[in-house]
């Protein structure tokens, strides 16, 4: 399979041009070795940093690490799939299926990997930023800079304690091997440091508005309380006997979000999963992509070839289970305009009248009984707008935490505390975008049931469903109804084993 080069690291090249006084030769400092004296001299040289610290977003870096790994590790293991005909040549993707993965297993080992390394880069950038004088740096670059760092690091550690349940706290960038061999930290030592930077970031980050065009997917300060709000939700699920002071916490965390007005809901669903648009009003913090290859940039993939399924010209590696419709489809024909809820016809192609429609065909140019047999729910998200993109890479952004979310995260944090009815004005409002009629639920479990609901229609196959059945004790129950073997020890990914076999701490 082709595979994708992005962001070959911006600090590595740099340290190739290095320049200075004219010396003797055996004076001359080695031209290849990075230190604070001959890389972080400027602001750009510490943009460069950032650059590398933000390189490994969501794996995005390379064909194994996002397109097959970070895919099968965020939807396979959703109750709602099922694996397409060619899944099963690959061993290591059906491990996360079946939940019979190991330590060994090669998606957990790059999503191990790819975290670390981006820690690495933001400790690199934390620890030489801090250090640079005012004549290198300005005071407002410099802080700002300081403060994306600990996001990505907030959010890198975000990515391993959700997946994991043994994390290595590493803070500080090593000296030598002797600052290798380190052992777990607590959880709540974790969730502590994540929350930590978040906090300490989030004065010295820009509104969203306060970006240039030039700068988007850029930290923000919304981003930055999205996120205080999701870990402490999330944190909240894991420590029941705090999660009254978790949710109260993160409720003001995301009104904040909320109150600021830099976001909206966008009309248009489906536009921000095939292509169409990018980092919309309802984008917090979203992966960029673009087909422009000027100076050697690859920052695109295969992802929607992954995604599409065969009958539309794609690989075919992932389809929607029945039991996903039925979810779906369980309000009946109650939008304003008489059809299901709009979201059903964005997220999955489906054996319907608004898909066998001949006067007005939608599954690209042609009806549903053309393209697909025997009732196939096939997925709509990811894959681009015009089907002839298919077979190349695709630049279609991938927004990490959007404002949805975050509305109806607050939803929860305020059901949660028996707000129901500022839950529901939220949930009302992200059911409006798709001509879902309004709802008046009072009870705190009705609320919750809801919300359940609202966030299959909303979010999957983006990397959410797995995660939120954890938290609300819903996994085992779940699995088990959709018939998978999934046995709790499997909740969270076990330590790689390379790391335990090179760490002898890490057990």
């Amino acid at each position: 399979m082709k595979k994708s080069l992005l962001y070959i690291s911006l600090l590595s090249a740099a340290m190739v041009f290095n320049t200075g006084c004219k010396k003797e030769l055996l004076e001359q400092a080695s031209p290849d070795k990075l230190t604070s004296d001959n890389f972080w001299t400027s602001r750009d040289r510490a943009l460069t940093g950032l650059a590398a610290a933000y390189s490994r977003i969501e794996s995005f870096a390379g064909w194994d690490n996002f397109v097959e790994a970070r895919s099968c590790r965020e939807y396979y293991r959703e109750d709602y799939v099922e694996p397409g005909a060619d899944a099963y040549n690959y061993s290591w993707w059906m491990e996360i299926y079946n939940y019979s993965y190991n330590s060994g297993n090669y998606a957990i080992d790059l999503l191990w990997r790819d975290n670390y390394r981006g820690i690495n880069f933001t400790n690199q950038v934390l620890e030489n930023v801090s250090m640079m004088t005012d004549k290198q740096i300005d005071d407002a670059s410099k802080k700002m800079i300081l403060a994306e760092a600990r996001f990505l690091r907030a959010y890198y550690y975000f990515k391993l304690i959700t997946n994991f349940e043994k994390v290595i706290i590493r803070d500080k960038v090593p000296n030598g091997e002797a600052d290798l061999p380190k052992a777990p930290s607590t959880r709540p030592e974790v969730w502590d440091m994540i929350i930590a930077d978040l906090k300490a970031a989030e004065p010295d980050l820009p509104l969203r508005s306060e970006r240039a065009a030039t700068e988007l997917g850029r930290a923000t300060k919304g981003a930055a309380q999205a996120y205080l709000g999701k870990a402490l939700i999330y944190r909240a699920g894991e420590d029941k006997a705090s999660a009254n002071t978790y949710f109260t916490e993160a409720s003001a965390w995301l009104k904040k979000v909320i109150d600021s007005k830099q976001y909206s809901l966008v009309p248009n669903y489906l536009s921000m999963f095939n292509g169409t648009t990018a980092n919309t009003t309802e984008s917090v913090f979203e992966l960029q992509q673009t087909m422009d290859e000027s100076n050697g940039a690859y920052y695109k993939s295969y992802l929607s070839d992954w995604m599409a399924a065969s009958e539309l010209g794609g690989y075919g590696e992932i389809y929607g289970a029945p039991r996903l419709l039925t979810e779906m489809l369980k309000e009946g024909k109650v939008a304003t305009d008489g059809l299901y809820d709009h979201r059903v016809y964005n997220t999955v192609f489906f054996n319907d009248d608004y898909f066998n429609d001949a006067a007005n065909p939608r599954v690209y140019g042609y009806t549903y009984g053309k393209v697909f047999e025997n009732n196939t729910i096939a997925f709509r998200k990811w894959i681009p707008a015009s089907l002839d993109k298919l077979g190349n890479a695709n630049a279609i952004n991938i927004p990490i935490i959007r404002y949805a979310d975050v509305k109806l995260l607050y939803a929860e944090a305020q059901n949660a505390i028996g707000v129901t009815a500022t839950a529901m004005a939220e949930i009302n409002d992200v059911r409006a975008r798709s001509a879902m009629p309004p709802l008046n639920l009072t009870s705190t479990a009705d609320v919750f049931k809801q919300l359940v609901h609202e966030r299959v229609m909303e979010f999957t196959l983006e990397g959410s469903r797995f995660y939120d059945l954890r938290r609300w004790g819903l996994l085992t129950q779940q699995m088990q109804e959709a018939g998978r073997t999934f046995t709790l020890d499997k909740s969270y990914y076990p330590l790689p084993l390379k790391e335990t076999l090179n760490n002898p701490l890490a057990q």
